[in-house]
């Protein structure tokens, strides 16, 4: 994966598509824990919601101010429940491809129904929405 942080102004650059969530997750808290990085606020928040039976839900939010870019014109896809702003740059076509879906990482597990998935994700999205109400509210 190929990233760099512009770290004055805030701006992460990708030179390819991003199709691996928990790639960019790490990538970037290793460029946090660099020595240029280290003095810098996170770039982001990183959720991974255990569905059970080796199937996860990755979420990761940009934050700090922190935006992405793909600086060279091209197509791009990013796949996963990215969320922050993304810099408009002439020529780049980005398609975004979001889901409910999980990644299954085990094997020969028989892995969750649709319908705990179903509920699995609607239960985070619902306390997600409480939590934001709660803190708008002054209450957490």
């Amino acid at each position: 994966m190929a990233i760099t942080i512009d770290w004055t102004n805030k701006i992460i650059d990708s030179s390819a598509s991003i199709t691996d969530l928990p790639l960019l997750h790490d990538t970037l808290r290793d460029m946090e824990e660099s020595t240029e990085g280290a003095i810098y606020p996170v770039t982001h928040l990183w959720k991974r919601l255990n569905l059970g039976s080796g199937g996860y839900f990755y979420s990761l939010e940009l934050t700090n101010g922190y935006t992405l870019r793909f600086p060279t014109p091209g197509n791009y896809t990013i796949i996963g429940n990215l969320s922050g702003t993304i810099v408009p740059t002439v020529g780049v076509y980005i398609e975004r491809v979001t889901s409910a879906a999980f990644v299954t990482t085990s094997v020969g597990a028989s892995g969750s129904t649709p319908e705990q998935v179903a509920q699995a994700v609607w239960t985070h999205s619902f306390v997600s929405k409480l939590l934001t109400v709660a803190k708008f509210l002054g209450l957490k």
